[in-house]
């Protein structure tokens, strides 16, 4: 058959058969990414907690340092373990992700500014942050997992 011969039109049955293979095959690769930025903002949310945490229970800068480092790895693992190669993602996911980071962004810098500027002893202060800086991925997560 030549690029220019056309098929022929399939029956009203076999139609009906390719369109349900076509969502059922649409349908199952969805599935197999479908939470993967859910997955992701839901463990950097824990990750954000720990992180704040951990600096209300570390006095000294040396600890604080090696905190931000494992962190940061943690950031790395789920980046790799559930970003990379992310098959496909939900519609609208780009508006809920960049709404989730990007407050999350803004109330992580206010919160690590005020405690390290000001209340680097406050226990108090860092677990409050823990939950503020927190809140943002996990709403993000619970929209993302809903859509």
């Amino acid at each position: 058959m030549t690029e220019h011969e056309s098929l022929p039109a399939p029956t009203a049955d076999e139609a009906r058969t390719l369109l349900a293979r076509s969502a059922a095959a649409a349908g199952t690769l969805r599935a197999s990414g479908q939470n993967r930025h859910a997955l992701w903002l839901t463990g950097h949310a824990a990750a954000t907690f720990m992180f704040f945490v951990g600096l209300a229970t570390t006095p000294e800068d040396t600890g604080a340092l090696v905190l931000a480092g494992s962190y940061g790895a943690v950031l790395l693992a789920l980046s790799l373990a559930w970003l990379r190669g992310a098959p496909m993602t939900k519609h609208g996911m780009g508006r809920r992700w960049v709404a989730a980071v990007t407050t999350w962004g803004v109330v992580y810098a206010l919160a690590l500014v005020v405690g390290l500027t000001w209340l680097r002893e406050s226990v108090l202060w860092w677990l409050v942050a823990a939950v503020l800086a927190t809140v943002p991925l996990a709403w993000g997560a619970w929209r993302e997992a809903q859509a």
